[in-house]
């Protein structure tokens, strides 16, 4: 799948007409704009177009492989770069430079200007190719789930059901997990981060399966809960109403709506049946390089008022956690259409095993 890296470069360089040129040296970035894994390395976008800054580990692949010029740090320093294109006033991302590198970068710029993720922004909104690998990446996650529910038995504990999913990923082509997998038993599932452990699957518990793949470097999202046997009837409650904050909230993704107001119509409906309190975190984020990106679904600024836009990949992830009970999440990966929406996970919600 032929990515466009150069219309990434420009329209990076579109969003920062403030300054000469921008520092773009975020390992995720870097792969974002040229198609390169390179665990170090530095972007130079600049009016004239931009270079690629690599140590003698990497210079062979990218002087192969990069669609900018590639320059050897040994012969060429970035001082010495910055000093040849005559940049004035340099821009970097405020969120992935350290304090040292800022040091070193104001010994040789004359001007710095932060700038809070300027591709982290850009990634927000996904193009034709990345949908279409994210698209890929849903499906195999949901086939993932598919596995873990056929294996769900008494005595099989969270740690196991972990390690199987991940073999039955490799086995089908994909990078592994995309995260690590919570596997949540029984009152574990009370738990939004809890760690996968030892603990054996019961009759009568619940169990909650929060999975993602990692398929040509895009990732999938999705929760499910499952209940061996009939479980307890305060956790059949929250089911129901998990379900429905969730269908709510879905049935506002559209263009132009704002993002507050999704996450307000999920979190009105559980408080209004008195769980308000343990809907403990917020109705989503983005998806795609990395598990957690731009936009994060809140009410509070800046996302609050920000609209959904076509392109947006997001999880819907309502949520109703009771501490020595359980707990239920519904989470499904959306693509922001021009009209509405493509619900990418593909899988039904309320399951008995």
């Amino acid at each position: 799948m032929k990515m466009n890296y150069i219309d990434r470069i420009q329209k990076l360089k579109s969003s920062l007409q403030s300054c000469e040129a921008i520092l773009i040296e975020k390992e995720v970035d870097l792969f974002y704009l040229t198609g390169l894994k390179l665990s170090s390395g530095s972007l130079l976008v600049h009016a004239g177009g931009a270079c690629l800054l690599v140590d003698g580990r990497y210079y062979e692949l990218c002087r192969k492989s990069s669609p900018v010029e590639v320059l050897l740090l040994d012969h060429a320093p970035l001082s010495k770069t910055i000093s040849q294109l005559n940049i004035g006033l340099l821009g970097f991302d405020a969120d992935a430079t350290t304090y040292q590198r800022f040091i070193e970068l104001q010994a040789f710029s004359q001007k710095l200007q932060p700038f809070d993720n300027p591709v982290k922004r850009l990634r927000m909104i996904k193009d034709s190719e990345e949908i279409a690998l994210l698209r890929q990446a849903a499906a195999l996650g949901a086939e993932g789930f598919d596995f873990v529910a056929s294996l769900l038995r008494e005595e099989i504990t969270e740690n196991e059901v972990a390690l199987e999913l991940e073999i039955f990923w490799k086995r089908r082509g994909s990078k592994g997990v995309g995260f690590e997998p919570i596997i949540a038993f029984g009152s574990n599932s009370a738990m939004p981060h809890y760690r996968s452990g030892n603990v054996a699957l019961k009759a009568g518990m619940i169990a909650l399966i929060d999975i993602g793949v990692n398929y040509q470097n895009y990732l999938s999202d999705m929760t499910r809960v499952l209940f061996l046997g009939e479980p307890d009837p305060k956790l059949r409650e929250i089911y129901s109403l998990v379900a429905q904050a969730q269908k709510a909230a879905l049935s506002l993704c559209r263009p132009g709506t704002p993002i507050g107001q999704i996450d307000h119509a999920a979190r009105e409906l559980i408080s209004k049946h008195g769980y308000g309190s343990y809907f403990t975190h917020s109705l989503g984020h983005g998806v795609g390089l990395e598990i957690h990106e731009l936009p994060t679904l809140r009410q509070k600024p800046p996302y609050n008022t920000m609209p959904l836009e076509a392109g947006m990949c997001i999880t819907i992830e309502p949520g109703i956690y009771l501490p020595g009970l359980g707990g239920v999440r519904l989470e499904d990966t959306i693509v922001v259409t021009d009209s509405g929406y493509e619900n990418l996970t593909n899988r039904s919600l309320l399951q008995f095993y």
